[in-house]
């Protein structure tokens, strides 16, 4: 491997990152897919940007850059503007996040994702969004909205915010300009859906004139990929949505809309019957007069969201549309009581990421999945339909600076919660906290089991707790970790849920963090989805049971335990508290450094004074 073969703009190429960056210049050389275990450390973003641009640059190709975290497209800029600085050249970046979120338009936060495309679609189509029009002509962009494109194309790469801002100034569409600069751009760093979501990348690639032969696709945190795109192919329909539709029909003065909605309400109410929930068989779900219910529903709800934004009718039409009963999708009905009061809802739910990911990548130039997390790999390359090269790395971070142990006095295993079992990993927990010098982040598998173990653990706990709740905002979950931060000295204690807010995506470097405490495993609800899950997995892999139910809860678990160590100073604890940990299952998806113990206390104390 040649030095002139990729760009690196920094120093010394690190142990194992050298490995990393050759791996991938061969595949984009090879033109073959690849997907790698890369744990934190091996600076991963720079090592597959370096060759990816190399190449794109040679062959005239675009990179996309997909990651679901905004904090992981500043790294991208970043790296890329230091490739500019260093190589001295020019490097056209469009960076993208979801268009409701570049949207200037006040109270468009508030929409869900599908009636916001309603919204803009129809408030472009009536002429009735002025940044648009400031922006597009019929001849294409603006005198204005082209001189602007030109000096941003000048200053790239640009992160979204700053594009944001000067489209603000300028009174122009933030994601058009961004559009208008991906058609020139060498590199694109947007969320996955703008490759694996079918309609938004058909509309996005058509505009911006990119092909997927000639793009390199680069996935970034791609353990989050499967369930992103399961996610972005699934739907829902309830009572609620349909009593809200019937609101928007009586305002409109439509007297045909209130019979399909009934018809509708009907026919939710006669497929749940007296069960609380059930999978629907195949042809149970019959809508009389589906295609003109979908055309009328689609023509009322443009005078909706044109006064309001918002159309309940548009939400039914487009469930109505996309529902299916083909393989790889499981249709649930239940009933769901809540704060807001009780509805009854059926579930389009995609169980096979394939469906959507396969073709991507079989059409693209080539492929590069990466996570620090992604294990077993196997398992993400076959549910992903990925034809690709397995590796996995070690972490280039000295094992020395690293206690990782399994304490298998406790467990959160549902038959056998109880309040002794919630007094025992409150005890457990208090003196692995107490014994830390410094912060300690603890992750429950859920709200509820947190809060049964707070009340015993307050008491036992001689350091600050710091709780966090669900939903928080960003404003929030940002306010929390500076208070966290401002106790690294005498020690504070984060609880928190797995799949909350700080399970992943947070970074603690330094002396912000000193131990992590999973406390059970973060199972996925055993409902009828995780159930259809399971069983799909299994027809289609006999490995229903791993790759449906034990291996997310192990990839989330480790997610969690990610957050201690960020960099080859970093010194701390990680302990997984149950004894499932210890089970030869279980435990042979931790990373082998990990050692049981029920001495668990005096390891910590001893670790930390040396």
């Amino acid at each position: 491997m040649k030095s002139e073969d990729f760009f690196f703009p920094f120093g010394k190429i690190r142990p194992v990152q050298d490995r990393l960056i050759e791996e991938i210049s061969s595949a984009l050389d090879k033109k073959e897919n690849l997907i790698a275990h890369a744990p934190t450390g091996l600076g991963k973003t720079i090592a597959s940007l370096g060759p990816a641009l190399k190449k794109a640059e040679e062959e005239e190709l675009t990179v996309f850059f997909l990651t679901s975290r905004h904090t992981q497209h500043k790294i991208a800029v970043e790296t890329l503007k230091e490739i500019k600085k260093v190589y001295g050249m020019k490097i056209i970046t469009a960076d993208i996040i979801g268009k409701k979120w570049m949207c200037l338009q006040p109270g468009t936060n508030l929409l869900s994702s599908g009636e916001f495309s309603e919204y803009c679609k129809k408030s472009r189509e009536h002429g009735k969004c002025e940044f648009y029009n400031a922006t597009r002509t019929e001849k294409g962009l603006s005198t204005l909205a082209k001189s602007t494109a030109k000096e941003i194309e000048n200053s790239s790469p640009n992160e979204t915010g700053e594009i944001m801002k000067l489209c603000e100034e300028e009174k122009l569409c933030p994601y058009e300009m961004s559009l208008a600069l991906a058609k020139k751009a060498r590199v694109i760093i947007a969320d996955y859906y703008y490759v694996f979501n079918p309609s938004i990348m058909l509309q996005f690639f058509a505009k911006s004139g990119k092909e997927l032969a000639k793009s390199i696709i680069i996935a970034d945190e791609a353990h989050n990929l499967p369930k992103r795109i399961r996610d972005m192919m699934s739907a829902r329909l309830s009572t609620a949505t349909i009593k809200s539709a019937r609101s928007e029909a009586k305002e409109l003065k439509n007297e045909e809309c209130p019979q399909f909605l009934d018809e509708l309400q009907t026919l939710l109410i006669e497929l749940l019957g007296n069960d609380e929930e059930k999978t629907l068989e195949k042809g149970s779900f019959i809508v009389g007069k589906k295609e003109e219910m979908i055309e009328l529903f689609e023509n009322l709800s443009e005078e909706t969201i044109s006064r309001s934004k918002r159309s309940y009718l548009a939400t039914i039409a487009n469930f109505l549309a996309n529902y299916s009963e083909e393989d790889g999708y499981a249709n649930i009905i239940r009933h769901v009581i809540s704060r807001r009061g009780e509805k009854i809802e059926i579930i389009h739910s995609c169980l096979d990421p394939s469906l959507g990911s396969e073709n991507i990548f079989d059409s693209a130039y080539c492929s590069i999945l990466m996570s620090g997390t992604l294990k077993p790999v196997k398992m993400y390359k076959e549910i992903l339909g990925l034809k690709a090269k397995e590796l996995e790395f070690q972490s280039p971070f000295p094992k020395k600076n690293k206690l990782s142990l399994i304490a298998p006095d406790t467990t959160t295993k549902f038959s056998e919660r109880s309040t002794e079992q919630y007094k025992n990993i409150a005890k457990s927990l208090a003196k692995i906290c107490n014994a830390v010098p410094g912060n300690t982040a603890v992750f429950f598998p859920s709200y509820f089991v947190r809060d049964s173990v707070y009340h015993f653990f307050s008491e036992l706990c001689r350091k600050t707790i710091l709780t966090e709740i669900a939903g928080m905002t960003g404003e929030e979950k940002d306010d929390m970790i500076n208070r966290f931060k401002m106790y690294k000295a005498s020690g504070a204690v984060l609880l928190a849920a797995a799949s909350g807010s700080f399970g992943e995506g947070i970074d603690l470097p330094g002396d912000f963090l000193k131990c992590v405490v999973i406390v059970g495993l973060p199972l996925n609800k055993p409902d009828l989805e995780t159930q259809a899950l399971i069983n799909y997995y299994e027809k289609k892999y006999s490995s229903g049971w791993d790759y449906g139910y034990v291996l997310p809860a192990i990839s989330r678990a480790m997610q969690n335990a990610g957050r201690c160590i960020r960099s080859e100073t970093d010194k701390g604890v990680i302990v997984f508290m149950d004894k499932r940990y210890a089970w030869e299952n279980y435990r042979k998806c931790l990373p082998e450094e990990n050692e049981i113990s029920h001495d668990y206390e005096n390891k910590i104390k001893n670790f930390f004074s040396k």
